[in-house]
């Protein structure tokens, strides 16, 4: 066989070759099932309209969003500006309230304790004369208000500027309060002032005086914690009225 013979034989056989593998490759290479080829195309118009209109949307909700915060900031100071005033105002009125005696207070102070006395009366003596009067409790009331105490009670009764301590008949009123004896009166204040007012030869002569002729009890005692309740009567008002 000549050259020329054997070249096309050669060609022949590499053709075949080849179409058999480009055969095989298009039968190996197919896309898979549910496989989609996507076309990349231009962003349109409409599209680029609408995420400018988004992001512009979003430029203004974190506009707003700062504002709020802003006026969140403004509201929680002034509450706090509030609050302090609120608190001023209630220490305030915490204090006039225990300078009115509307609030139960306690402290160091004195007890001092009257009754009537336990002896007979002689036949034609004075009955009043071993009897505590009203005008005893006030006495010891204005004494120990000389004595700086702070607060007063006799019995149950708070002594507020208003108190009254009367007599009706046989009968003490206090505060439009009937009270019998013993009488109990506490007063808050510096016990050792307190006491020295009261022991005081020159205070209350007619009271020890009786103390000692008709046998009236009158203790006084220095506490270290003495217990007032607070004033439960009215204030009347007769001529005041709000101001403008």
């Amino acid at each position: 066989m000549s050259l020329k013979a054997k070249g096309i034989i050669r060609n022949i056989s590499m053709l075949a070759v080849g179409l058999t593998l480009g055969l095989l490759l298009s039968l190996v290479w197919r896309p898979l099932p549910g496989d989609r080829i996507t076309e990349i195309r231009p962003v349109s118009g409409e599209v680029w309209l609408s995420i400018e209109r988004l992001e512009t949307e979003q430029r203004e909700l974190k506009a707003n969003l700062a504002e709020l915060r802003r006026e969140l900031a403004g509201r929680q100071q002034a509450a706090a500006a509030d609050t302090d005033r609120l608190q001023a105002l209630q220490a305030e009125l915490d204090r006039q309230k225990l300078l009115a005696g509307l609030t139960p207070v306690q402290g160091p102070g004195v007890l001092v304790t009257l009754d009537d006395s336990d002896a007979a009366v002689p036949p034609g003596a004075d009955s009043g004369a071993y009897l505590i009067h009203e005008y005893d409790l006030r006495d010891i009331v204005n004494l120990l208000w000389m004595a700086g105490s702070e607060a007063i009670a006799i019995n149950e009764e708070r002594l507020v500027s208003n108190s009254s301590v009367i007599c009706l008949g046989s009968t003490v009123m206090v505060n439009d309060t009937r009270l019998s004896p013993p009488y109990f009166i506490r007063a808050v204040g510096n016990p050792r002032i307190q006491q020295d007012y009261l022991r005081n030869p020159s205070y209350l002569k007619q009271l020890k005086e009786k103390q000692r002729l008709y046998g009236l009890r009158f203790d006084i005692e220095g506490v270290t914690t003495v217990s007032l309740p607070a004033y439960t009567g009215g204030f009347p008002v007769e001529y005041a009225r709000p101001g403008d």
